[in-house]
């Protein structure tokens, strides 16, 4: 689906709709802090998305494992976006790295911006991925918003997509961060397997080491007998 550099990647209610994205905490403006590689106001771009109500995150990277406390109980699921696929491109300063050694963690592309950045032909069948769902309670959601414009602070900006339960059922929308091409922190070269396998392999950052955030997706992924060939061969 992809052009030649990226194909030898292969081989390797009423309170929700009055709660504006910026009430929440998100960054509306996207100014960058260079020296910690974040997002300055350290909280994730807003980009004028309309939050889903009732709300839904979808989840690519840690939160397959490792939801946010304040998700609370309300149902999760796995669930496949379209038009989206996950890519170890964007460098991490502030979990899986540090600044002056960055990590490489995982991003969601949707196939426009794969064009866009000349990485996927057009007319091809759509991408696909794999990740979790998570209904949020409505009196909880705006908690989780702020939780996760913090934690998604390293680059990434809200955007909401329709994703597909795996166990059946109708469509849901969905809140997901997605780490742009236009960020500072995206690394193109990292779509290079070695490049990226060097990374994961001695980054270490305030959540642990790269290395672990790999292997977690990656059992996560077979846990749901998911293959993503891509992801395995950074192993």
């Amino acid at each position: 689906h992809f052009l030649a550099f990226a194909s030898s990647r292969s081989s390797m209610a009423a309170s929700m709709a009055a709660m504006s994205t910026s009430a929440s905490g998100a960054a509306m403006d996207g100014e960058w802090d260079e020296a910690a590689g974040v997002w300055r106001g350290n909280r994730a771009v807003d980009a004028g998305v309309e939050v889903p109500d009732p709300l839904v995150i979808f989840g690519y990277g840690s939160l397959c494992w490792r939801p946010e406390p304040s998700f609370g109980e309300g149902a999760s699921y796995p669930c496949r976006v379209s038009g989206w696929g996950r890519f170890f491109a964007q460098r991490s300063t502030d979990h899986r790295g540090t600044p002056k050694s960055p990590g490489l963690v995982a991003t969601m592309l949707s196939d426009a911006q794969l064009e866009a950045i000349g990485l996927r032909e057009a007319g091809v069948p759509p991408s696909s991925t794999i990740g979790m769902g998570y209904e949020i309670a409505t009196e909880s959601a705006e908690g989780v918003l702020a939780d996760l414009d913090f934690r998604e602070k390293g680059g990434y900006t809200r955007e909401v997509v329709l994703v597909q339960p795996l166990a059946g059922g109708e469509p849901v929308k969905a809140l997901l961060y997605s780490a742009t091409p236009d960020n500072p922190n995206f690394d193109k070269t990292m779509l290079d397997p070695d490049a990226a396998a060097t990374v994961i392999a001695s980054a270490v950052g305030p959540s642990g080491s790269n290395a672990e955030y790999l292997s977690n997706l990656t059992e996560w992924l077979r846990s749901l007998e998911i293959e993503e060939p891509s992801l395995f061969d950074l192993e």
